[in-house]
């Protein structure tokens, strides 16, 4: 077998990339605004999927050009940055990105000397947007948590039950999507805690398109110390593994060394040789490592608050009990956990004596203490024994129409939660028209009104008589695109996080100013077979 490589330079080079974001992005356009039209995908051996979100179609795209691939691939990382951190938007991710790079080429065309003062350009202008954005940003209100999700889902029956959800929960609150047993929609409130600590190795992660590790009813050790030897984790997997349930979260102060390694190797995601057979084998447990988020009276107060919530005990060699004997009789069990790479979700099960005497506890060192400093930490620490976690159920004929209802149902979650995080501005398009007159740069001045120029087109509406039309309005009005009127957006329920618009703006500037700067573009041909 021979792999050749090709290289291409210069503006040509990157002309060919530019065709790979304008051909991905070309297929995820339609699907963009109310009117937003379905893409349907072939999946060999099983049934179509059925979309309308950027995400799920670029990810199945694939082009045979290797030189277009590369700009797929930067659109695609873009639009999932967004939907990760954002909730939302992937579809203006990439009609914005298009736009950005379109404005950004033409600025180096005919003069590549020009680059790097674009790229310097691209930066203050972001910067630029950002701050005109932040001036007409307002607070959300309990009254907006429908709207934001019935903006991100389409779906009214959806955003009920998330806004009902929320409120809840609290503005802080965690809430998950689970397939139910039954056809339709429930919800429910179980016990939980979410703490800032992530995974410690990528090698437990189970859901690489989430970049997360997902174990049901898994068991939980708490130490109150490193794990690094073997001996310190071999005597707790065994009583696990005899117990039937190969499913477990450590919580210690680090996992490093021989633990780390031994724990890797057991993990269902991993699959090792023997040295003696050369066998290949699979791991068999479904493991999560994760830091202890405190240090000092801190970390140990955090874990005796853990134990409480899943009925488990902390090992501590300072109370006489070693890890090396510890068996499952010492461990907690939660009905789920769900790890990223910043945060950890445990959801417990009911309330138990054991966690109503931590909470009398820790409400009783509130009412004593005179520090504000140590309140607000042991706030803190109730807040995670009481906070509730949300879960809704969806039940469907079919695992594909789960999936889909699944992916608009977080999406609606987090577009909520980012609201609520950075507040909100005016939807449709036109937070960012607004700001077309505040901002200087005209990379920006034109690539701004794409996003509403295209949710005109899927509206059946001419684009630039809509434009004219909105920026003779003040601030605030723009089209339902639904009605195909002219509005007071916010007063009709159409509204955009703040923190989404932001995201989309730095996916694209930083894809616009990573494409211009590629000179010399390296790719591999598709291999052959010699004679």
């Amino acid at each position: 077998m021979e792999t050749n490589k090709n290289i291409l330079m210069g503006h040509e080079a990157r002309l060919k990339i530019k065709a790979g974001i304008d051909k991905a992005c070309n297929a995820v356009r339609p699907t963009l605004g109310p009117i937003g039209m379905t893409a349907v995908i072939e999946v060999p051996g099983l049934d179509p999927i059925e979309c309308d979100d950027a995400v799920t179609i670029l990810r199945n795209l694939n082009f045979k050009d290797h030189y277009e691939n590369i700009g797929l691939q930067k659109l695609r990382k873009g639009a999932i940055r967004t939907s990760l951190e954002g909730g939302d938007g992937t579809a203006s991710t990439s009609v914005v990105t298009q736009a950005v790079v379109s404005e950004a080429f033409k600025e180096i065309a005919n003069d590549s000397s020009k680059i790097r003062e674009v790229d310097e350009r691209l930066q203050i202008g972001l910067k630029e947007v950002i701050e005109a954005l932040s001036k007409i940003k307002r607070d959300i209100s309990e009254e907006d948590f429908e709207k934001i999700a019935n903006i991100a889902s389409l779906d009214s029956e959806v955003a009920k039950l998330i806004a009902e959800v929320i409120k809840e929960v609290g503005v802080n609150g965690v809430i998950t999507v689970e397939k139910g047993s039954k056809i339709g929609y429930s919800k429910e409130v179980v016990k939980g805690a979410r703490f800032n600590k992530g995974i410690i190795s990528p090698y437990f992660i189970n859901n690489p398109d989430k970049g997360e590790c997902v174990i049901e009813n898994p068991y939980i050790v708490l130490a109150d110390r490193k794990l690094s030897t073997n001996g310190q984790v071999t005597s707790i997997m065994q009583s696990i593994q005899d117990s039937g349930n190969l499913n477990v979260l450590f919580i210690a102060d680090d996992v490093d060394s021989l633990a780390l390694a031994t724990l890797i190797q057991n993990n269902s995601t991993v699959t090792v040789m023997d040295p003696e057979t050369k066998a290949t084998k699979k791991g068999t447990f479904n493991i999560a490592c994760v830091r202890n988020p405190y240090t000092a009276s801190r970390a140990t107060d955090f874990l005796h608050d853990i134990a409480a919530l899943t009925g488990g005990t902390v090992i501590s060699e300072q109370a006489g009990m070693k890890l090396d004997n510890a068996t499952i009789k010492e461990l907690g069990l939660a009905s789920k956990v769900v790890v990223t790479k910043e945060t950890t979700t445990i959801m417990a099960g009911e309330q138990t004596e054991a966690l109503k005497e931590r909470i009398s506890l820790v409400e009783k060192l509130i009412e004593e203490s005179v520090s504000d400093y140590e309140k607000l930490m042991l706030e803190d620490r109730l807040a995670c024994l009481t906070g509730g976690i949300g879960v809704i159920r969806v039940g469907d004929y079919t695992d594909t129409g789960f999936n889909a209802k699944k992916v608009k149902f977080d999406n609606a979650i987090n577009s909520t939660q980012s609201a609520l995080q950075e507040g909100i501005l005016s939807g449709g398009g036109t937070a960012l028209l607004s700001v077309i007159n505040e901002i200087k740069e005209p990379i920006f001045k034109k690539a701004l009104s794409a996003p509403f120029k295209q949710m005109a087109i899927n509206s059946g509406l001419d684009s630039h008589d809509c434009l004219y039309n909105i920026l003779e309005k003040e601030s605030g009005f723009g089209y339902n695109f639904k009605t195909k009127e002219i509005v007071n957006m916010f007063e009709d329920g159409i509204i955009d996080p703040f923190k989404v618009l932001r995201l989309v703006l730095e996916s694209a500037t930083d894809i616009a100013s990573s494409v211009i700067k590629y000179e010399t573009v390296i790719t591999v041909e598709d291999e052959i077979e010699n004679d």
